[in-house]
């Protein structure tokens, strides 16, 4: 095997004068939100398209691989909680404040330069909330099979139709819940426990991000004066034996999931498809 020695990027982020470093700044804000933005519109089209074709794994492996992209998206532009002090010099109070400054600065300039709304509302700041179902799935599990509920059955990780099962905003009642991840490809919405979402507008607000970021990069690059300043970074060298190393991973991976079990009976058994009829028609 011949280990291929690849280019690695080295972005200025300090100019000849302020306006030039401000600005050189920036644009790494505005390149990460234009690269996490083309992997939502990618995924999620790609979602769309296989969960029209029927494949419900290969669609929820694009739909779960946008989500987290389009959270980083509304999380750049969005204020929400206060960020962590740490890696930041000073006091524990002084770090807060220039974490929290900084904050404020970076939504502050991206909002402007990206014509985003300061109305909360936006669509796309609505987003970060799906990261809480996203991400601690461990514990609404947990609240739907340990809690007590009469809740008899759970619908999770589905394509829908026209139909999306909710679940129930009121655990101590007794309802316990009753579904947790679906997605409708023909509607473009999507349900995370107990947030819905309109993706087909989220992809739109998302794409003129993209647009936008990519217009305001031009723009920024021809304010820019003198010579960009670069330094700093260190080399690191692997000292393994790649080719080694990458014929171990591959026999063990093949090794492990070859010994894979066949597919569970879970259909037919404990699992049941339902179709809900459109009493309208």
């Amino acid at each position: 095997m011949v280990i291929e020695q690849r280019r690695i990027p080295v972005q200025s982020i300090k100019g000849g004068d302020d306006t030039s470093t401000q600005n050189l700044k920036l644009l790494f804000y505005l390149i990460e939100i234009e690269r996490q933005a083309k992997i939502f519109n990618d995924s999620f089209e790609s979602a769309v398209e296989t969960a029209t074709a029927g494949s419900n794994a290969d669609a929820w492996k694009n739909i779960q691989a946008a989500m987290f992209a389009g959270i980083i998206v509304s999380r750049m532009v969005t204020y929400g909680q206060d960020p962590k002090p740490e890696g930041w010099p000073g006091t524990n109070g002084q770090a807060r404040k220039l974490a929290k400054d900084a904050k404020k600065n970076r939504i502050k300039e991206l909002r402007r330069l990206l014509a985003l709304p300061d109305n909360e509302d936006y669509p796309l700041y609505d987003l970060g909330r799906v990261r809480n179902s996203l991400e601690h799935i461990d514990e609404w599990l947990d609240r739907a099979l340990y809690a007590p509920s009469d809740v008899a059955a759970l619908s999770d990780w589905y394509l829908a139709g026209r139909s999306l099962i909710h679940s129930s905003d009121d655990l101590g009642k007794g309802e316990g819940v009753a579904g947790l991840r679906g997605f409708s490809p023909e509607t473009g919405r999507a349900i995370f426990h107990r947030h819905q979402y309109d993706l087909f507008v989220i992809d739109i607000e998302i794409a003129k991000a993209y647009h936008n970021s990519r217009e305001v990069q031009t723009d920024l690059l021809r304010e820019i004066r003198g010579s960009c300043l670069f330094g700093g970074g260190q080399v690191f060298l692997f000292t393994d034996d790649l080719a080694q190393r990458h014929d171990w991973w591959r026999s063990e991976r093949a090794k492990i999931l070859g010994e894979a079990s066949s597919n569970p009976r879970i259909d037919g058994r404990v699992r049941l498809w339902m179709e809900v009829q459109d009493q309208s028609q």
